[in-house]
């Protein structure tokens, strides 16, 4: 991505960007001036975006591109539609891997054929499970008409408009080998796929983290972070306006409780 200032950067994204109704409630954009992605008919929060800007968060999209490097084995948490998904692939190159995770299957097929479309099928594996803390666990999706973004796991019985069980696995007993980047973005199940990666997190082996963080998500938001920092990361903010900045455990939890954080996580 150039290193223009984002103003010029979102600016020349804006004016590549197209879209066309497919019909049966699917419609392709190009995203970033150059995938071809498809998109729900009725996604209302991440779609008109994508359908009309051609970008979604650019702030973590340039942060991505910084730091996703040729050959690097990438994790994207919460793959939705595959925004984030096209664009690690395409920095990994053809020696790297991209294991997206995303257990909403319409939307998982969705981000299958954009993965197709944009010939990167060699470098990209769909994984339709969600993942935890407790490997071969199953769990309720539910996810809100309108917004597949938001979709997020909860307890009880899988019953009602909106919500599936899906099965859940552990991280670190896929046998994907050993990961560079992590992206999580999933809707209140942060810490507990945080739990299910103790095996990658186990000693001092560099890893970088995108984290989507919100107080009001967990029970203990402090002693979470604190976790976070006593397995040897350091941990900034990606600000939506000057980047990647460091940021204290006090100055995360400041703020709106449910207001989302991004959090680069470095070791």
């Amino acid at each position: 991505m150039s290193t223009r200032p984002r103003g010029e950067n979102e600016a020349e994204i804006r004016s590549r960007c197209a879209s066309a109704f497919l019909g049966r409630g699917v419609s392709v954009c190009r995203v970033l001036g150059r995938y071809k992605l498809f998109v729900d008919g009725v996604d209302y929060g991440l779609g008109p975006h994508l359908l009309l800007d051609g970008y979604w968060e650019m702030w973590t999209t340039e942060t991505i591109a910084r730091l996703v490097k040729p050959g690097m084995t990438v994790a994207d948490v919460g793959a939705n539609l595959g925004y984030f998904t096209l664009l690690m692939a395409d920095l990994v190159g053809a020696e790297g891997r991209v294991h997206a995770f995303e257990p909403n299957p319409p939307i998982a097929a969705l981000l299958t054929r954009s993965v197709e479309l944009n010939g990167l099928g060699e470098r990209v594996t769909v994984h339709r499970n969600a993942l935890g803390a407790v490997d071969g666990a199953v769990a309720t999706l539910v996810t809100p008409h309108g917004e597949p973004k938001n979709a997020h796991i909860v307890e009880g019985a899988a019953t009602g408009p909106g919500r599936i069980t899906v099965a859940v696995r552990r991280l670190d007993r896929m046998g994907l080998g050993e990961i560079d980047f992590v992206k999580i973005d999933a809707d209140t199940a942060e810490q507990a796929i945080w739990r299910g990666m103790d095996g990658l997190l186990a000693g001092d082996r560099p890893l970088t983290v995108i984290l989507e963080f919100a107080p009001a998500r967990y029970e203990d938001p402090a002693g979470f972070l604190a976790l976070i920092l006593s397995q040897g990361f350091s941990m900034s903010l990606i600000d939506l306006e000057a980047g990647a900045r460091p940021v204290s455990l006090e100055q995360v939890l400041a703020g709106p409780p449910a207001m989302d954080r991004m959090l680069l996580l470095c070791r």
